[in-house]
């Protein structure tokens, strides 16, 4: 059996290039006709743990984008900077920027390296399914149609995932998304190539926000500015994302270089919506798997979903190899390895979210993170590298993790 993947971003591309590598060839459609960015509001700011995973998959990462050499944890006045942290687990891995067509570019070229089938510019329209199993998928090249055979199907094509919902996936509406809104811009400082947090977002004087804004350089001439807000928020949907970006950028123009008028860059900025902690629902089907964004799988602190989107679309891909040489029965232990990897952190994560909806822990998160020797574990909490890093950070999340088993998800 032949898997049919939808999707070529970072998770339909780890399954594919899993499935090269264990000798089942598959076939990858995505809707876009080249390897362009697209509406990722973080872009690509890669983790330790994503760097190795790259790296894992057989990709020159040295050469995909620039390392950071710091971070900064900014709030109401205050800055702590810290090293970025590092997957120990993993090796000594730092982490990187690199813009998404340039990622997204890299994982195609590797799968099709491999001998994966790669057909770009093929949008997935909807399942054709006989008595609960996918047995083919309807496509468009945008002048023709044609059917796909799908004996077994990974849907990674992404957070608006249409395809997802025409197998009956959708959002578990109480759990936190994140609402995001970023702007590439020039810039002119030097020696800056480091990233930026700022902890301190408010609606108005003592109304924190649960969220943050992020500044970092794409490359020596463009930087990438942006804020993400979570659905925790009191009112959520009436937070002005615009206003919050022309904000951090007022503040941050001088010290970056940057000359562009705030209004004006704030008002075409590029917003995304992205469901988070394992928010959709099922992943996995009688003959079928979600990865990435598609399954909610980004990190519900952070909002950063690349990470997530390697390393299960690498699980995904594993357990689709093996379905493929048995039956689509083995699909089943899919869903009790995600939770294996992540559940306990992404319900403590959702837990946290929650909390710091509310003024007062959006407060206590920022000063906590301006401080010595909280910077570094709110970082590593933050990014789940505490795992093996040991000390407060791990203690804390040894904790949290205890709490969120008994703790109500609302």
């Amino acid at each position: 059996m032949r898997p049919l993947i939808i999707g070529g971003g970072p998770a339909g591309t780890a399954a594919a290039i899993t499935l090269a590598e264990r000798g089942v060839p598959a076939r990858l459609i995505d809707r876009r006709g080249v390897a362009a960015p697209i509406d990722k509001a973080c872009g690509g700011l890669l983790t330790p743990r994503a760097v190795h995973l790259l790296g894992s998959l057989g990709l020159e990462v040295a050469s995909l984008g620039r390392p950071i050499d710091f971070v900064d944890l900014v709030a109401r006045g205050r800055r702590q900077r810290i090293k970025w942290p590092t997957s120990t687990d993993a090796g000594e891995t730092t982490g990187i920027v690199v813009s998404r067509g340039r990622l997204d570019s890299a994982l195609l070229d590797r799968a099709s390296e491999l001998g994966v089938e790669v057909e770009l510019g093929r949008e997935a329209i909807e399942p054709i399914v006989e008595r609960g199993f996918v047995r083919g998928v309807r496509t468009s090249n945008g002048e023709q149609e044609s059917t796909e055979p799908a004996e077994l199907l990974l849907v990674a094509d992404g957070a608006n995932s249409t395809f997802g919902r025409e197998l009956g996936t959708s959002r578990r509406q109480d759990w936190p998304s994140v609402s995001a809104l970023r702007v590439t811009l020039p810039y002119t400082a030097l020696d800056r190539f480091g990233v930026e947090f700022h902890l301190d977002l408010e609606r108005g004087p003592g109304d924190g926000l649960p969220g943050f804004g992020w500044v970092f350089p794409v490359d020596d001439h463009t930087v990438n500015i942006g804020v993400q807000v979570a659905s925790t928020a009191r009112d959520a949907t009436a937070v002005n994302l615009h206003l919050l970006l022309e904000r951090l950028l007022e503040r941050v123009a001088g010290s970056w270089g940057i000359t562009v008028d705030p209004a004006e860059a704030a008002e075409r900025a590029e917003g995304a919506r992205t469901p988070v902690g394992d928010s959709i629902v099922p992943v996995a089907g009688p003959n079928f798997l979600v990865a990435g964004d598609a399954a909610g799988h980004a990190n519900p602190l952070t909002g950063t979903g690349i990470e997530a989107a390697l390393r299960l679309g690498i699980e995904a891909g594993e357990v689709l190899a093996a379905a493929s040489r048995t039956a689509p029965d083995a699909l089943q232990a899919y869903v009790p390895r995600v939770r294996a990897i992540h559940a306990d952190h992404h319900k403590t994560g959702r837990q946290i979210v929650r909390l710091t909806g509310r003024p007062l822990g959006a407060r206590l998160l920022a000063a906590l993170a301006t401080t010595p020797w909280g910077a570094p574990t709110v970082m590593r909490f933050a990014l789940a590298e505490f795992r093996s890093s040991g000390g407060v950070a791990e203690t804390l999340h040894s904790a949290a993790r205890l709490l969120g088993r008994v703790a109500p998800e609302a």
